[in-house]
C-alpha cells in the first residue's frame, strides 16, 4: 500500500506513505536521498514515485510516461534511468524527475538494467544486449545478440559480467584463465 521503513532492530514500522495503488514487481532504490519505487500492472497505468523518507515522508515527484513495471530503475551521478518493458529508456534528474531524454530502443525487457562504469546495460527477453551511455545525453554504444532469450538480470563480480540465458551462462570480461 505504499513506501515505508522498518526499524532493523525491532522490525517495527518507522514511517509509511500510502502512495502505491497497484502491484509492485521491481525493487525500490535510494538515490540522492530519495526512495524511488515503481508500481503498475500488465494492463498499464504504471508510475514511478520519488519519496522523501522520514517521519514526515512526502512524495517529491511522480513519472507516469513509459514508467517501468518489472525492471528496477538504476541511478548514478544524479541521473535516474528507467527501462520500460516495451523498449523505451528514459533518463531523468534523480532529484527532480526532470526528463533529460527518452528513446525507443525496441524489444521487450523483463530483466533490470545495470550500470557498469559509464555504461548502462539492458538485455531483452529475446537475448539482445543493448549498451547505452549512462549519461545526461542519449548515446547508443552497441547491441549484441546472445543467441537465445533471458529473463535474468546480469551481474558483475571480479571484473566479469555474468549473463544467464535460458540454457547458458556467459562470463564476459576479466582475465583469461
Amino acid at each position: 500500500e505504499g513506501v515505508f521503513a522498518l526499524d532493523p532492530q525491532t522490525g517495527r514500522e518507522k514511517w509509511k506513505l500510502p502512495i502505491i495503488t497497484m502491484r509492485t514487481v521491481s525493487s525500490p532504490i535510494l538515490s540522492n536521498g530519495l526512495v524511488i519505487a515503481t508500481t503498475g500492472s500488465g494492463g498499464g497505468g504504471n508510475y514511478v514515485v520519488a519519496v522523501q523518507p522520514g517521519a514526515d515522508a512526502q512524495e517529491v515527484y511522480r513519472i507516469k510516461t513509459q514508467a517501468p513495471y518489472v525492471p528496477t530503475p538504476v541511478a548514478q551521478g544524479g541521473l535516474l534511468f528507467l527501462w520500460y518493458e516495451k523498449g523505451i529508456v528514459s533518463c531523468v534528474d534523480a532529484k527532480t524527475g526532470e526528463l533529460h531524454w527518452r528513446e525507443r530502443i525496441g524489444g521487450n525487457f523483463w530483466t533490470s538494467p545495470i550500470i557498469v562504469g559509464d555504461k548502462l546495460y539492458g538485455i531483452s527477453d529475446s537475448g539482445e544486449v543493448v549498451v547505452l551511455a549512462a549519461s545526461k545525453e542519449y548515446q547508443l554504444i552497441g547491441r549484441m545478440e546472445l543467441g537465445e532469450g533471458t529473463r535474468s538480470t546480469p551481474c558483475v563480480s571480479g571484473g566479469r559480467m555474468y549473463i544467464r540465458t535460458f540454457s547458458h551462462l556467459f562470463s564476459l570480461g576479466g582475465k583469461s584463465t
